[in-house]
């Protein structure tokens, strides 16, 4: 687990209740930043994993769960400041880091800034729809001319 986080007391309260296998206190206090509560079960968006990249040089980040995918999406397909805000806020949370982080009003000011800067340079395919395309499919091996309709993520462009 990463040694630092936005949330120090909390998490130390978190994993102590692992240690002693405490379930009730893990499910009444969950800690977004906890890869053994919120694993990472899907493949993330392209645009998750720029941003990782970044954040990871830039910021010392070390871990991140589900949870900062999922606000990561949220925040970055949102239009309404405040909502925007309020996603990248649980970003920040439910990341861990190397180092002591940043003041968080900062990162989240940072967040703020790559997201429009990297939704400007996008082109018009590549949109949220991007990471959910449905291709249609035939089925080659039916007696019976029937297609079927499929949900196809598409590979990393290089």
């Amino acid at each position: 687990m990463g040694n630092y986080s936005y949330l120090p007391q909390q998490s130390k309260e978190h994993f102590k209740a692992h240690n002693k296998n405490d379930l009730d206190f893990i499910e009444l206090n969950p800690l977004f930043s906890c890869l053994i509560c919120f694993f990472i079960e899907e493949q993330s968006s392209r645009q998750f994993q720029d941003f990782w990249n970044w954040f990871l040089n830039e910021h010392s980040t070390e871990t991140y769960t589900a949870y900062t995918t999922y606000y990561f999406d949220q925040a970055y397909f949102e239009d309404n400041f405040e909502e925007r805000n309020n996603s990248i806020n649980q970003l920040l949370y439910s990341a861990t880091f190397k180092q002591q982080p940043p003041d968080f009003k900062y990162l989240n000011h940072q967040i703020h800034i790559w997201i429009a800067a990297h939704q400007s340079t996008e082109t018009p395919l590549e949109t949220e729809e991007e990471s959910y395309q449905t291709a249609l499919v035939f089925n080659l091996f039916s007696s019976e001319s029937e297609h079927s309709t499929q949900t196809v993520t598409p590979e990393p462009m290089a």
